[in-house]
């Protein structure tokens, strides 16, 4: 029987963790620190699996409170290779350990060409051909930023920020932000679904993960039908990331 495992993925704004016992999913979430996590666990845990993009101070402060409370923390890193996906950057230090991790998780599903999507803090596209190689990406200002843009860096452009999700033209200076930013996002999105249709001449599989995926899902309609939404995808590629280490 497999030890119980803690995973987190330590994004920028939150942590979403869950409790594996046994290899099965038994709980999870987000959260914004996981110090009450750690008091109300159903299980002892001596393993965490950590996927990081938070800063060193955040991410050696988590280790901290795991170790205290008896849990071994393994850090993942991106690679040059993992689970048959190989990195296409030079120096693979410098690709962000969620995008990694969900790249290797997406292709351990159907060893098939894929477009991994995850729409966060950021919006990162990557695409991984049917041998597993990386053949670029990209890294956009999510929804959040694109609105904490501008309203750092223009002196009138002036708007509340809860509006709901909307395309149309916008008739007031709030429409035109909040409906302006998912036209962005949207767009950005659908380019680069142009782009797989035109290369890929065999099938291949879109996988969308992240807080605001469900939205745009919903925008492409019929469309998004055949995608995966894989809300822990990140999470999904850290046992093949940091299996080594465990052994």
């Amino acid at each position: 029987m497999t030890a119980p495992v803690l995973e987190l993925d330590v994004g920028n704004s939150t942590i979403k963790w869950r409790l594996l016992d046994g290899g099965v999913r038994v709980s999870g979430g987000r959260l914004e620190s996981i110090a009450e996590l750690l008091l109300s666990l159903p299980v002892s845990v001596q393993l965490a699996r950590i996927a990081s993009v938070a800063d060193v101070a955040r991410e050696a402060a988590i280790i901290e409170q795991l170790r205290a409370h008896g849990i071994a923390a393994l850090v993942a890193k991106s690679q040059r290779e993992c689970a048959g996906v190989r990195n296409v950057y030079q120096d693979e230090s410098r690709m962000g350990v969620d995008r990694w991790l969900a790249m290797v998780a997406a292709y351990q599903q159907f060893s098939r060409a894929s477009l991994v999507i995850d729409i966060g803090s950021a919006l990162t596209i990557d695409f991984v051909d049917a041998d597993g190689c990386h053949l670029g990406g990209y890294i956009i200002p999510g929804v959040p930023l694109l609105s904490k843009a501008l309203g750092l860096h223009t002196g009138r452009v002036r708007f509340a920020e809860a509006q709901s999700f909307g395309l149309a033209p916008g008739v007031s200076t709030e429409e035109c932000v909040h409906h302006g930013k998912w036209l962005a996002i949207i767009g950005a999105v659908r380019e680069a679904l142009t782009w797989a249709q035109e290369y890929w001449t065999e099938a291949y599989d879109v996988f969308i993960c992240g807080g605001d995926a469900m939205t745009v899902m919903a925008a492409f309609g019929a469309q998004a039908e055949g995608w995966h939404y894989r809300e822990e995808l990140v999470m999904d590629g850290l046992s093949y990331a940091l299996s080594a280490r465990e052994d």
